[in-house]
């Protein structure tokens, strides 16, 4: 069956069979009382446009993991102005007959630092591709006022380092094997995906101290909340920033508007917590 921009809805990446994302919008859309769907679709950036054309342009919204959160900016034209800052996107939704890029990640850091009550004046993230971007506006718009982007690929860490510093943000790029040389973070973000062939290793010093962001979730723990476990530091693991992107994800599908939040909110958020195992309330 053809899909249809009212009822139907995608998160698209490679890989992709570890996906929460259609858990956690079924569960939203129950709660909602909406017979949606949404599935998992096997997207990579050289399938991202005969996807798009065959099914892309007719479902209601989609929601974009790696490595498509850059090439989707190819194909849709009207974009959310956190997209341009940032010049990278996860989710297509519908305003009108139009379809529009935004990118609910920074939301997803925010709210996930915030409901732990995370604070930092200086930072340092692991990895320098899209997602970095979106965890760096976060923390600079909860305080952080120096951000170290943390690369094996300094080059491409130096492209996000630009991206960033037009938006204001204080940003300098460090290779992982000078983190012995430069100064003690209160965070650590990693953005590394959880089957990286080698981590970085992090001074001793620094897991003792510093609080740990982990956007990885599968599995958990991840190899960096491992290393965390036998310190007294704060540990949030990515399911809360997956979770609470999803949130603003679903309110643009149904309002194509993040700020403007669902029916009994409350009541719909637990029930998405609920269905990925995490503590509502």
């Amino acid at each position: 069956m053809a899909p249809t921009a009212e009822t139907d809805f995608e998160v698209w990446g490679d890989p992709i069979e570890h996906s929460l994302s259609p858990t956690l919008h079924r569960a939203a859309y129950a709660a909602l009382g909406r017979n949606w769907s949404y599935r998992a679709r096997t997207v990579n950036k050289e399938l991202i446009t005969p996807a798009w054309v065959g099914a892309g342009a007719q479902l209601g919204g989609i929601s974009l993991t790696m490595p498509l959160k850059e090439r989707i900016l190819d194909l849709v034209a009207l974009r959310d102005p956190i997209v341009d800052v940032l010049l990278c996107a996860n989710t297509v939704y519908r305003s009108g007959p139009a379809l529009v890029l935004s990118n609910t990640d920074p939301f997803g850091v925010e709210k996930a630092l915030e409901r732990f009550g995370v604070e930092a004046t200086t930072a340092w993230i692991l990895g320098a591709g899209a997602t970095s971007r979106s965890v760096a506006h976060a923390l600079a718009s909860r305080g952080v006022e120096e951000i170290v982007l943390c690369a094996r690929d300094t080059e491409r860490a130096g492209r996000s380092a630009h991206i960033l510093r037009e938006s204001g943000l204080n940003v300098s790029v460090v290779p992982f094997t000078d983190l012995d040389e430069i100064s003690e973070p209160d965070l650590v973000a990693s953005t590394l995906p959880g089957d990286v062939e080698e981590f970085p290793k992090i001074p001793p010093s620094v897991v003792a101290s510093a609080s740990l962001f982990d956007v990885a979730y599968s599995p958990w723990p991840s190899h960096y909340a491992q290393v965390w476990s036998k310190s007294s530091g704060q540990v949030v693991s990515g399911l809360w920033m997956l979770a609470y992107q999803a949130l603003a994800q679903v309110r643009l599908f149904l309002h194509g508007d993040a700020s403007q939040s669902l029916p009994d909110e409350d009541r719909v958020f637990d029930a998405m917590l609920d269905a990925v195992g995490l503590p509502s309330g």
